[in-house]
């Protein structure tokens, strides 16, 4: 279109406000209230027409610090996150940049997703050994929905630290496949619990656990993606982004202590 150029934008949001983040009949998604905001806002005519497109298409319940969208607009740039934020809820847009005509995020270099698992009893050092056998390039097809697509992925890294409440668990790679990082994570805890052995799976033999579960979606953010661009990022901005990050948190932790609690009280004892 004439006089519109490319753009990628990152954004945060509230996991727990969407039904994920494509866009679904009649339910509320990350991606439909991108659209419907940039519509409102005339920064594009339609989604078809601007070519929108996203890097992650995160679950039901899954937050983002760092998601990055794309598409073309005439709108003025440093007007636009401003314009966009007007228009959201539970959603962020903190940095707008020009790109190539045919940039396209889903075509990132890294992601980056963590996981909050609650700390309980896990043996951290059977948690490593777990996590370390999806290190490399394997068949990931125990581990995912493939829906069609190659069970062939490359983690680069997984690396696990403490919190008060909570192991953190970042893992890195190019791409992954559907529920991939939640069912790797349940392994994980799987093996820290020593509900498992760590060699009851060996992805190159083939052999996977038995069953595998999924782990919970509320517990898992996409931290950022990299798409070997800079995205520059106010300081105002950046403290506004920690706080709602600080916010998703507590609200995680108090979840954990209101489940915790009724566990006790259905067992007869008594809140303590």
């Amino acid at each position: 279109m004439k006089g519109h150029r490319r753009v990628a934008v990152k954004i945060a949001y509230d996991g727990s406000e969407f039904y994920g983040f494509q866009r679904q009949p009649e339910r509320p998604t990350v991606e439909g209230a991108l659209i419907d905001a940039l519509e409102s806002v005339d920064a594009v005519g339609s989604d078809h027409e601007c070519g929108f497109r996203s890097s992650s298409r995160t679950d039901r319940g899954v937050s983002a610090l760092g998601n990055v969208v794309s598409f073309n607009t005439g709108f003025r740039l440093e007007s636009l996150c401003p314009a966009l934020n007007s228009a959201l809820r539970a959603i962020w847009a903190y940095s707008a940049v020009r790109v190539d005509d045919d940039f396209n995020p889903r075509w990132a270099r890294q992601r980056w997703y963590r996981y909050y698992l609650p700390r309980a009893s896990q043996n951290q050092s059977l948690m490593n050994e777990a996590a370390s056998k999806f290190v490399g390039t394997h068949d990931f097809s125990g581990f995912a929905r493939l829906d069609g697509r190659s069970p062939i992925r490359t983690i680069d890294s997984i690396e696990i630290s403490t919190s008060r409440s909570f192991h953190l668990i970042d893992f890195r790679a190019e791409s992954f496949l559907w529920n991939m990082v939640r069912r790797m994570v349940w392994f994980i805890d799987a093996v820290g619990t020593e509900s498992i052995p760590p060699d009851d799976c060996d992805l190159d033999a083939g052999r996977r656990p038995r069953r595998v579960g999924l782990a919970p979606p509320e517990y898992l953010m996409l931290m950022d993606v990299d798409c070997g661009i800079r995205f520059p990022v106010e300081a105002k901005v950046a403290r506004a982004l920690q706080q709602v990050h600080r916010s998703r948190i507590a609200e995680l932790e108090m979840d954990r202590e209101i489940s915790r609690q009724l566990e006790v009280l259905l067992k007869g004892d008594g809140v303590r």
